[in-house]
């Protein structure tokens, strides 16, 4: 299989100043049952070179990740679970919502409504607040010990510099609003869909969104072997080598599980990210969400399916030499498929089938 050349992709650094907010925080139960697992996003942060090597696959025409026989698609109910944060029965944040007065937010982060006004800064044509002047107020709510105003700031400078950032240390007005909601994770899965799709199609860029976020979900689904890399490898070797059978489909397994399964006039289930989406459309559509039961999971791929995502890998093109040996698919049908080893690796049809 050809490879192709690379894109070249960089990302928004974790801000220190957030970490050491997180580091002050007296009491880390009481923040994660009001606003979920949004510390872990600042305290591990994520492997720059691992989401390097994993942008490289990611596919625009399907919205997710095409490996040589295996797909990556991240879900609602996946973010949700690592982010410890449901989904609500609500519309999610549209870019169609009211605009927010000043006493409203100033009421939310425990502050006065002068604090607010005072502090509006416009970027791009879109209100915000700086990220210094939240963290300065978290600071002052903590030296005061008024927790509970220290941990809504410190959860408002999450949403507005890992879940949903801008350059320049900027919470813009959207940032405000989806924490406001309670609700982030359909606005979360549209905007890193969005960005990975846009970042794609230039080939170069910094990715505006929640790479923190991405990077555990995908290291939920690697094998434990290819996390402690007793080989020394690179990321796109470790990447490389593995199949559909090494993935862990089901991170959690559990029976009966819930999903949104579709909204309104749609046979799927329509994203609003930040940046993205028909508005109108979409907002309708989940005023009529369906859900539908999973029952007992299944990871065992089918053949039409390896057939189909070999052809994909194939038309795409990987950006990595492949590890293993290449499975060709017969072109007659009730053929056998071709094993074709690549360099290093054995010859002997039966020593394969061992490996």
């Amino acid at each position: 299989m050809a490879s192709r050349k690379t894109i070249r992709i960089n990302f928004v650094a974790t801000s220190p100043q957030l970490k050491d907010l997180v580091s002050e925080l007296p009491d880390h139960a009481q923040f994660i049952k009001k606003h979920g697992s949004l510390l872990n996003l600042v305290t591990t942060g994520f492997k720059e070179d691992m989401m390097r090597v994993l942008f490289q696959f990611f596919d625009p025409k399907h919205h997710g990740f095409t490996f040589p026989d295996y797909q990556l698609v991240p879900t609602l109910e996946e973010f949700s679970r690592l982010l410890g944060i449901p989904i609500l029965d609500q519309t999610p944040f549209s870019g169609l919502e009211k605009i927010l007065k000043s006493e409203e937010v100033a009421a939310a982060l425990h502050m006065t409504k002068s604090d607010i006004e005072t502090n509006w800064v416009t970027r791009s044509g879109v209100k915000g607040l700086l990220a210094k002047f939240l963290i300065n107020k978290a600071r002052e709510f903590l030296k005061v010990i008024n927790i509970h105003a220290f941990e809504d700031v410190l959860a408002l400078l999450i949403y507005g510099l890992v879940l949903f950032p801008n350059p320049d240390q900027f919470i813009d007005m959207n940032a405000v609003r989806i924490f406001l909601t309670h609700n982030p994770v359909p606005t979360l899965l549209g905007d890193i869909l969005h960005s990975l799709h846009t970042r794609t199609m230039k080939r170069q860029g910094t990715l505006m969104c929640c790479v923190p976020l991405l990077s555990r979900w995908f290291i939920s689904h690697l094998p434990q072997s290819v996390l402690k890399n007793e080989q020394n490898l690179k990321w796109s070797q470790r990447i490389m080598s593995l199949s559909h059978s090494d993935i862990h489909w089901c991170p959690q397994p559990k029976e009966n599980v819930i999903i949104i399964d579709r909204c309104g006039e749609f046979s799927n289930v329509p994203l609003l990210g930040i940046r993205g989406g028909l508005r109108q459309r979409f907002v309708r559509a989940w005023g009529m969400v369906k859900r539908s039961t999973l029952g007992q999971k299944n990871s065992i791929p089918m053949e039409p399916y390896l057939r189909w995502v070999r052809a994909r890998a194939r038309e795409l093109t990987m950006p990595y030499l492949a590890i293993g040996p290449l499975i060709v698919e017969p072109k007659v049908e009730g053929g056998a498929p071709q094993i074709i080893p690549y360099p290093d690796m054995l010859t002997n049809v039966e020593e394969l089938k061992k490996s």
